[in-house]
């Protein structure tokens, strides 16, 4: 493909187009901020029921991870995920890091796993569940 040419033109233009829509989609930020949760009334039982089954057609959490400390071999064991998850991003706290990886599960990726983490937890999911499943998270 020549410069100058029509296609080159094209091409380009499709390209630029692309980037944008990846750069806008991926600063999308999710329907519940986090400034909506509510951790004072968060209900950890709440939240082990919510990740042991699927809510609204979305598959349960433990559906891919564990608790006891064995990965499966589609998510990361959730075992100690208090301790973790406030060292894993500098400047956040171990409910912010949950509450992104709930609802934008590809933003933080644990080393050796993919981005394969459903992504539609927010269309099922009310700002007091993520508050109830950051909560029994942070039980473990």
């Amino acid at each position: 493909m020549k410069p100058g040419s029509p296609y080159h033109s094209f091409s380009l233009s499709l390209i630029s187009l692309c980037l944008l829509l990846m750069t806008a989609c991926s600063a999308d930020a999710p329907r519940i901020a986090f400034e909506e949760l509510d951790f004072a009334l968060a209900d950890a039982g709440s939240g082990e029921k919510l990740f042991n089954q699927s809510n609204n057609e979305a598959p349960a959490c433990a559906a891919c991870h564990s608790i006891t400390g064995e990965s499966s071999s589609i998510g990361n064991s959730l075992a100690g995920i208090a301790a973790t998850a406030a060292e894993r991003v500098a400047g956040q706290s171990a409910e912010e890091y949950l509450y992104w990886s709930i609802l934008r599960p590809g933003r933080h990726l644990v080393a050796g796993y993919s981005n394969i983490m459903y992504a539609g937890y927010e269309d099922s999911l009310e700002a007091a569940d993520v508050a109830d499943l950051v909560a029994y998270l942070l039980s473990l």
